[in-house]
Formats: structure tokens, sequence, C-alpha cells
């Protein structure tokens, strides 16, 4: 295996302009290849690791690689809200129940979890976690009445004006750090520990935040019975993301802004047009009025929405996997290709985690080969790099990308 130094490269463009000119469908000098490293703060071994975004940035490019720094406005909660938490033990039970109650100004939201081995939260209940979205661990949802959401809707307030200086504080470092470095700034691409700020650092959510706050199941079983209760909801998340868009354009804008949709892909495509489309162009068009870009996040499931996502004028489309999430690349790249750039063409869990230097390359030509061509396309392994991700293979991706990255001709 090289050396890591073997990776670095030289008289190239700037990290920040070659992912601008990829985003904006031209040929920068190469296929820029950008990793995610939500879970796994390190590169070769835990020793070689960061403590936060920048010193991420520096390991990440001197490899070769693109990489973003980011900053992520305050959700506070609303003065007058009171929070109880407590935790029971019950006789037959295996596991202690957690609740976590909030008293709002129009009525109590309480919530319920089993506290299994593999909660990481200690006594704690987040309100965005993914560990709250299996019934087999939620007693009760946080959600599940007309009652629930009315008392939601005053759960979170404006910042303080400590908070948006704090805020503003983290901006202006993210962005001379970004400046400095000339990489690009994305919001709410979770760039580092996507939990450490559970409050924070999720950036804009839709379908996700019906998954925390009601389960999937549950809330897709309100779409048909209540959906008016839906829609509500909604409405209220639709006011989270759009006062997020608007503290991240008074702190001085960001490139890149990013909504999570994984849980997304579970609505069908109709329930999808009812609920989630509309609401997603309204955050589309503010943050094109910002003159950013907008990322969506979807992993799984992204063929059937295609079309949607092309009309809706999404930017980015982040999750590209021929492997889980059953992507045919060049049905995507001809579909969308010609407006969204493409972010993904290989899979992290089982390409990376399971496969050999064959198989790496093999992956990474097909991808660069099919949706490279003509621009629009950010080479990455999906939807990270994980903790038991082999090394060798990461190096083994590196290696296989520099062997190809120069942009072939259209082959479609």
């Amino acid at each position: 295996m090289p050396p890591e130094s073997a990776f670095i490269v030289g008289d190239e463009l700037p990290s920040r302009q070659r992912l601008l000119l990829a985003i904006n469908h031209s040929q920068p000098d190469h296929v820029p290849l950008y990793l995610k490293w939500w879970s796994r703060p390190y590169l070769s071994n835990k020793d070689d690791g960061w403590r936060d975004q920048f010193e991420r940035v520096k390991k990440t490019t001197k490899l070769g690689l693109d990489d973003t720094v980011g900053f992520e406005p305050p959700r506070a909660f609303s003065p007058d809200v009171k929070i109880k938490r407590w935790k029971e033990a019950f006789a037959g039970v295996r596991y202690p129940l957690l609740f976590k109650e909030y008293e709002t100004s129009r009525g109590k939201l309480k919530q319920a979890v089993y506290q299994t081995e593999d909660w990481p939260h200690g006594d704690d209940i987040p309100i965005f976690t993914d560990y709250v979205v299996p019934h087999a661990r939620s007693r009760k949802y946080l959600i599940g009445n007309i009652n629930d959401v009315e008392a939601l809707s005053c759960l979170f307030c404006e910042p303080t004006e400590e908070q948006l200086e704090k805020f503003q504080e983290e901006a202006n470092q993210a962005r001379d750090f970004a400046n400095e470095k000339e990489v690009l700034l994305e919001c709410g691409g979770m760039f580092g520990d996507p939990w450490a700020r559970w409050v924070d650092g999720i950036g804009l959510i839709g379908g996700d935040a019906l998954a925390w706050l009601c389960g999937i199941e549950n809330a897709i079983v309100l779409a048909y019975r209540n959906p008016d209760l839906i829609h509500r909801l909604l409405d209220i998340i639709l006011e989270w993301n759009m006062r997020y868009i608007r503290l991240v354009s008074q702190a001085g804008g960001s490139d890149v802004i990013v909504h999570r949709g994984w849980y997304e892909s579970l609505w069908s495509p109709k329930l999808y047009q009812t609920f989630l489309a509309p609401r997603i162009r309204k955050e589309i068009e503010l943050v094109h009025k910002m003159r950013a870009k907008f990322c969506y996040v979807m992993t799984t499931g992204i063929i059937p929405l295609l079309g949607t996502l092309k009309e809706m004028g999404v930017d980015i489309l982040y999750g590209v996997d021929p492997i889980q999430g059953g992507a045919d690349l060049k049905h995507v790249k001809h579909e969308v290709g010609d407006r969204i750039c493409l972010w993904g063409g290989v899979n992290s869990a089982i390409t990376l985690g399971q496969g050999n230097n064959q198989t790496i390359e093999r992956a990474v030509s097909e991808a660069v080969r099919t949706l490279a061509p003509d621009g629009g396309f950010i080479l990455s392994a999906i939807d990270q790099l994980f903790d038991d991700t082999p090394w060798a293979n990461i190096l083994n991706m590196i290696r296989a990308w520099r062997k190809v990255r120069s942009y072939p001709s259209s082959i479609l």
C-alpha cells in the first residue's frame, strides 16, 4: 500500500472552486471526491483523528480530497417551556423507561423510551434522534394527536440576543477558515457529530422530523386517517426550516444548505407530492433567493422521485447508491443529470466495507464513467464512512479515483 503522502496533490483548483463548478454542471480540473465522516472522526485510526471540522479539513484536503466547513443556527426553547425528566423500572420489564415532559403554553408533550443497552443519550431523550424511531424502543412518541401538535407549535422560539451573538461568532470563524483554505461553506451537512448538539446541527428537516416525532408507521397512517394533523405538523416544521434559512442568510450566507430526507423515501410518490413536495419547494425558493445551492439527502428509493426532485429545483442530490440504494446510475444520469448535481456513485457499507481492491476499482470506474460526463458529479461513498470501514479500502478508493478522475466523454 503506498504511503498517504502518495495521494497529496499539487497545483490544482481550490476545493471550493472545483465543487462549485461541479455543482453548476461545468467540468473542473477533475472529478471531485468528497467523503462524509459523520460517525468516523479519524482517518486510519483514532490516533489520527480530529477535534473539530477545521482539523478534519486540513487532513482530508492533504490527501487531495474535497471537503467543507459549516455553521449551524441555534434552535431555542421558548422561555416559558418547563422540562421534566425521570426514569422508572417496572417488574418483569427488561429495560427501564425514560420519560421526558415539556410543559408549554398550549399544553404538555410527553415522551417515553426504553433505555436499551445501545441507547446513546444517557438518561435524556433528545427530540431529534434516530434512536426514538423504532416501535420496539419508543413506548410513547412525542406527537400522537392534534393537541400534541399545538403544544409543539410553541416549543421553540427566536434565538436570544446572546445565542445570536455566539452563532455569529461561529459563522465568522467558519467563513474565515473557508476563505483562508478556499473550501465550501455547507450548512446542515452535519460536519461534526450529528447528535453532539441535538437541537442544532441537523439542517432542514421534514419527513425525518415526522419519523422522530411520530414514528414512521404512525405518521403514514395519520397521513391517511388525519391528513389535517400532518399538514399542520409539517407547517410547524416548515416554520422551523424557514427560520433556519433566514438565520443563515443573516449570518452572511452559505454556499450550500442541506435538507435531510433519509426517511422521506418511505413515503409513496402520491403522499410525497401531497405533504412534502410543496413545503420543500418553499425551502428551495428561499435558499435560491439567498443565492445558495439546495442539497437534498436521500440514499434509498430515489428512482420514483427523480422527476419530482428535478421539477422542485433541487441543485444537488446526495445519496446516489447503486447497491443498497438501488439506484440505476445510467437511469439517474439520464433523468436528472442535466439539472441536478449527483453526489455519490459508490456504496460504502458493502463495496468499501466488504470489497477488495478490484471491486472498489470497478465501482469507482463505473461511477465516474456513467455520472461524470458533462459535469454535475461529486464522487462519494454513500452514505458515509463508518467506524469499521477498513482504512485500506478507503485508500483503495482514493487510488482508484486518481486513476479515472479525468472527465470521460458522454456515453449516454
